[in-house]
């Protein structure tokens, strides 16, 4: 890790109490200083195109976008941040998609606060760090195939797995509810569905998005 400066760190989770004691655990430690936060992944893209920052710590089930998605799409234009996932879900599916996505580690959010500063040590050091708890000879078992989705149609599909209606998912991206058929009609086409049911349960089982 780099001494000469504190590593600047974004923080991406749609729950207040978790940004908090994450922010609060580093600036105690002093190696780091928070830079910017994010509660959904559409802000947490926008937060790292316009502040600098060393380290990306984000969760997988957000708001607007998912944390996989973030990731592939920051990885589109910015190979050097790390990338840390804080998340709940310890499915090898999930931990298998976010690494290929270009994660640099996964730590699981009942983690214990040295397993957060382990974590960070490995991926600063250019190890990719699993947590202990975690199969990695499982994360092996699985393959992807994103069918070419656009970063919309994956905001889309996000939407319509979390239940929004075209009329809900037009107004928080801001478009018109043709255009959100439009890539619902996309989707299902990419997908080989044909309901919002199938379309769902297909991108959940390859791992597109993320359900409980």
């Amino acid at each position: 890790m780099k001494l000469q400066t504190k590593n600047r760190v974004i923080l991406v989770d749609d729950h207040n109490l978790v940004r908090s004691g994450l922010a609060a655990l580093l600036v105690q430690d002093g190696r780091f200083d928070v830079v910017d936060e994010a509660t959904n992944g559409s802000e947490a893209i926008d937060r790292v195109q316009a502040t600098p920052c060393d380290l990306l710590i984000v969760d997988l089930a957000m708001p607007r976008l998912g944390g996989i998605e973030v990731i592939a799409e920051i990885r589109r234009t910015n190979r050097v941040v790390r990338i840390l996932v804080l998340s709940l879900y310890d499915d090898a599916q999930f931990v298998a998609r976010a690494m290929k996505a270009g994660a640099n580690g996964y730590l699981l959010k009942h983690a214990l606060d040295e397993d957060l500063f382990h974590a960070i040590e490995a991926v600063f050091e250019g190890e990719d760090y699993v947590s202990e708890l975690i199969d990695r000879d499982a994360l092996r078992e699985f393959e992807f195939d994103d069918s070419d989705l656009t970063t919309r149609e994956r905001e889309v599909l996000h939407l319509i797995a979390q239940g929004m209606t075209n009329g809900g998912i037009a107004t928080v991206l801001s478009i018109s509810p043709h255009t959100v058929t439009r890539h619902r009609a996309n989707l299902m086409k990419k997908l080989n569905v044909h309901n919002r049911v199938e379309l769902v349960n297909v991108a959940n089982r390859r791992g597109l998005i993320v359900m409980p």
